[in-house]
């Protein structure tokens, strides 16, 4: 998909930097549980938004599959858009840091996709640095949670 390679819309750097928060919320209420939200609840709360998320990024690659490229170019991206879908599902029922370290591969590796896509002109410029800034925001709030973990069970 040919697009615009300038400048990161506002409105797209606005929304995606909106999405980053409940990462960062899930990540300090982990830390510094509130009365309402328990630790664990706070990581399910984080795993959850993370599938989401990880779910609507796969959207995405759908939707940029549908350009014209050959059936199949078409049948590969359209195959490889449901497999962030599924990684999200699955860490819904994987134990905690299984399926944060999940997320934490699906965000870099969705990010690489679209860097490569933007280099090869299927995606806007723009989107994957926004893709970049953004997956730099999320990874180190589950790598938070992540870390933490471990060091509660190794004390």
């Amino acid at each position: 998909m040919a697009g615009s390679n300038g400048k990161i819309p506002n409105c797209a750097l606005v929304l995606a930097l909106a999405g980053v928060v409940p990462f960062w919320v899930g990540t300090a209420l982990y830390i510094w549980p509130a009365a309402h939200i328990s630790a664990p609840g706070a990581v399910k709360m984080t795993i959850a938004y993370g599938a989401v998320i990880l779910s609507f990024l796969g959207g995405v690659r759908w939707g940029s599959a549908l350009t014209p490229s050959g059936e199949g170019r078409l049948c590969r991206d359209l195959t490889l858009s449901v497999v962030p879908s599924l990684a999200g599902f699955a860490a819904l029922f994987l134990p905690s840091l299984i399926a944060l370290n999940l997320l934490v591969a699906g965000f870099l590796l969705q990010a690489l996709w679209d860097v490569i896509s933007a280099q090869d002109q299927r995606l806007p410029g723009w989107f994957a640095r926004l893709r970049v800034v953004i997956t730099c925001l999320v990874v180190p709030s589950l790598l938070v949670i992540i870390g933490k973990a471990v060091l509660q069970a190794n004390a």
